[in-house]
């Protein structure tokens, strides 16, 4: 089941498997893994089901053959593609620093970081334009399969129970993230009702559609590490 979901973004079949699982097992426990089909039907219809009570479309037609796959992933565009994302992060963080010291080289290094950034999304665009397979060429990437592995913690360990708690608080962090937006302005509680209030909106709406739509992730993460580090570098030098 989880198999005839893989196309849905991880949390999402975490959530449609998070009842069903039990369910299965405890059928399985009561009648024999022999019989699961038999009252179920076959792993994928039973998640074709879930899929469409849930309101997800049917899964994409099985990709046709070899030369699509080699335009997605022979061609090094996912590999520029996870470099501009890694440029773009890098510069963010940068900028973030330049900011807050605001020293007489930030006139010179704000505009520096902020072209470096516009080049990692220059050279990410070939692969964002690529839409959903795109993405699947850059889970792909060794280095993302390994960092992809972090997503499902094992929680019997105390580090994978530390990671599930992480990850509990990915909605408050959406929420935070527009601080900084508040203490640049510096407009007191007007600068919290007139700018706090609708960033906090389009940082909810963000981060729920980078879950279903990965190619928001080339916003998401340079602005997480903008956010980072301006809260960092702030809290460092002014406390």
């Amino acid at each position: 089941m989880r198999a005839a979901l893989s196309d849905l973004p991880p949390a999402e079949v975490d959530e449609l498997l998070e009842d069903t699982e039990e369910h299965v097992r405890e059928l399985a426990r009561e009648h024999g893994e022999d019989q699961l089909e038999l009252r179920l039907g076959n792993p994928e219809a039973y998640a074709a089901e879930l899929r469409s009570a849930a309101g997800y479309p049917p899964p994409p037609e099985p990709e046709q053959p070899t030369q699509q796959l080699t335009a997605e992933r022979g061609d090094g565009v996912e590999v520029l593609g996870l470099a501009g994302l890694t440029v773009m992060t890098a510069s963010a963080m940068l900028l973030a620093g330049a900011v807050i010291v605001g020293a007489y080289r930030a006139q010179v290094l704000v505009p520096l970081f902020a072209l470096s950034g516009l080049i990692g999304l220059a050279i990410s665009l070939p692969l964002l334009i690529r839409g959903p397979g795109g993405m699947r060429a850059v889970a792909e990437l060794p280095a993302v399969r390994a960092l992809l592995e972090f997503r499902e913690p094992d929680e019997s360990t105390v580090s994978g129970k530390v990671l599930a708690y992480v990850y509990s608080l990915q909605p408050a962090w959406w929420l935070v993230r527009v601080l900084p937006v508040v203490m640049l302005t510096r407009a007191g509680l007007v600068g919290l009702v007139i700018l706090g209030v609708p960033a906090a909106v389009i940082s909810i709406l963000v981060g729920h559609y980078s879950r279903v739509d990965r190619r928001l992730l080339w916003l998401v993460v340079p602005a997480n590490a903008l956010v980072a580090a301006l809260l960092l570098t702030y809290f460092t030098i002014y406390l």
